[in-house]
């Protein structure tokens, strides 16, 4: 990837190197009606990381740091007091004043190097207990059963270079600090399945689950995780379903063990800054700021703050319930429909209180758990010099709730010599996005927006609807689909004062996308299949803010939604031996 950070500095380049490795041994097979499942796996991702043409911060001080020489020349400050010799002035002010020279002095490389790795080890055993008579007298099937086991061990560990470490290759937004941490797991598990009618009159099938699973973490973390479910099928054409879930989830490497260190943030503006701040001189002295500051700080123009990140080893698992509520519709042989509404909650989120949110929070309480994080530099800004900094390491925070519908349709018909014909669409309607930052600090929903507090976009409506056709010509298939995203708003417009802050206009919204993607596929025999397509055939470009949420926005949009490069073509050739 590339970047054009600085006037005539050049590109940024980062060269990735991922490496994998994976290696799976297992045994299977019977002992009476019992079926069992052993097995062990380990797996290994080395990673390598070399970054060219970033500036070197330090460097780029002192060459910005010119005075007059003996012969009325410029020249470095540290050139003449012997604090850097090689010092070459970086003239940004003149047209061809970036010389050479000064670039070479001025670009530096950043290396890091690492892996991570996982090992599991598992058993699994299943039966059908109606082998042995246990059975309701409603159903003709007996009931199902499995138990396991299983061990995962965790390891990951990142080693990086001075320029990396120290912060300073001034692309990279602070300090990458190394990494190095694990944990294992033990898991022990339950399920069943129960038939408790078949073919009566208004249930053709009513059958319950139920699920239970116990892990035992080295941090010295348990979770309990466990759920039922119950079918009910009152003619073969409709069944009903219905689930809950109550899950666990604990911390992974990256989320324990990370360093605390420098790293960016998007917010529109400091309410502090510029010649008339929207926030009061009271409010802004609670984050620091004095009376002669207020009224002369300036705003970031990159949009871009800074604060602290980083790891916590007395993290607790979170928890969530989830609800589920569906219709499967089968009509006929040739077409189906699904609709499943959803309500799922999560407490004791893992993640660090969003620095925005620290800002208005101390802005408008005062409150010394919100203030005390905030640092400003000399110059009263958060974002000039590194010593300012808004502290957002992670801890267990408040809770996030969805609501929604996901639906699903399929259609197929034979073409006659012509082939075949296959429709199929898998939609999702979000209603609600509720988050709550911390308990007590009120709730605000994200549905169809994004931003600096609420992060990805989050539409109220996406969907696939993909049409392929089975050709005459033997083995050929031919497809096509089409991708849309709804548009988001920036969360910085939404009228609920947790959110509601500055913004530009052309900040303000996210345009809807529509995405073709184009394939073919020649199954040429048993052995060998060979695979073409065409992503974003249209060559659309993602929409653009100038607020993203730093964590997840890349290039002032979000590449994990948008297709951020362009048309994407691929071509690949499988051989099965």
């Amino acid at each position: 990837r590339a970047s054009r950070p600085t006037p005539r500095g050049g590109p940024r380049r980062d060269d990735l190197r991922p490496t994998s490795y994976r290696g799976v041994i297992g045994v299977k097979g019977d002992i009476g009606n019992w079926q069992y499942d052993a097995f062990a796996q380990v797996g290994k991702v080395l990673y390598s990381e070399t970054y060219f043409n970033d500036f070197s911060v330090s460097r780029s001080a002192r060459a910005l740091d010119v005075v007059p020489g003996a012969n009325g020349q410029p020249v470095c400050r540290s050139t003449l007091n012997g604090v850097d010799p090689n010092c070459v002035p970086y003239n940004i002010w003149s047209l061809g004043g970036v010389t050479p020279e000064a670039l070479t002095y001025l670009q530096t490389p950043g290396f890091q190097k690492g892996h991570t790795s996982q090992s599991v080890q598992g058993i699994n055993l299943s039966s059908d207990l109606g082998e042995y008579g246990i059975k309701l007298p409603t159903s003709s099937e007996g009931v199902g059963v499995a138990f396991g086991w299983e061990h995962r061990t965790e390891k990951l560990e990142l080693n990086s270079d001075v320029a990396f470490e120290s912060g300073d290759l001034a692309g990279q937004g602070g300090p990458t600090k190394n990494v190095r941490g694990q944990f294992s797991v033990r898991d022990y598990f339950a399920e069943t399945r129960i038939p408790i009618l078949q073919n009566v009159p208004f249930a053709d099938q009513l059958t319950l689950t139920g699920s239970y699973r116990k892990s035992d973490y080295s941090t010295g973390q348990d979770t309990n995780s466990y759920g039922v479910g119950l079918e009910w099928a009152p003619v073969k054409e409709a069944k009903f379903r219905f689930s809950y879930q109550r899950a666990a989830r604990a911390a992974n490497v990256v989320e324990l063990y990370t360093p605390a260190g420098l790293a960016l943030f998007g917010m529109s503006a400091d309410p502090c800054t510029g010649a008339n701040p929207s926030a009061t001189l009271e409010q802004c002295q609670r984050t620091g700021v004095t009376a002669a500051q207020y009224g002369n700080i300036l705003n970031s123009p990159a949009q871009q703050f800074n604060q602290i990140i980083g790891g916590n080893t007395a993290l607790e698992p979170e928890e969530s319930d989830s609800y589920t509520l569906g219709l499967v519709l089968t009509p006929t042989r040739n077409t189906s429909l699904t609709i499943d509404a959803f309500d799922m909650k999560v407490k004791g989120i893992i993640g660090g209180l969003p620095a925005s949110t620290t800002l208005t929070q101390c802005l408008n309480t005062g409150d010394a758990q919100f203030c005390d994080l905030i640092t400003r530099d000399r110059l009263g800004s958060l974002w000039a010099l590194e010593t300012a900094n808004i502290v957002a390491t992670n801890q267990n925070l408040g809770m996030s709730s969805t609501k929604g519908i996901d639906l699903g349709a399929n259609w197929n018909t034979k073409l006659g010599a012509w082939g075949g014909l296959n429709l199929s669409l898998m939609g999702t309607y979000l209603k609600e996005f509720k988050q709550e930052d911390f308990p007590g600090s009120g709730e605000y929903d994200c549905a169809g927006l994004h931003g600096s507090t609420c992060g990805v976009p989050l539409p109220k409506w996406r969907h696939k609807l993909r049409a392929s056709w089975a050709t005459p010509w033997r083995g050929v298939e031919l497809g096509a689909t089409w991708r849309y995203v709804r548009g988001t708003d920036l969360d910085y417009t939404s009228d609920n004062p947790l959110l509601a802050g500055d913004f530009e206009a052309a900040d303000a919204r996210l345009g809807a996308r529509n995405y073709l993607d184009l394939t073919a596929g020649w199954q040429i025999n048993s052995m060998f299949a060979l695979r073409a397509g065409m992503n974003n055939a249209l060559d659309k470009d993602p929409p653009l803010s100038g607020v993203v949420a730093e964590v997840y926005g890349n290039g002032n949009t979000y590449p994990q939604v948008y297709d951020s490069m362009g048309r994407h073509v691929f071509l690949n050739l499988t051989a099965k031996f």
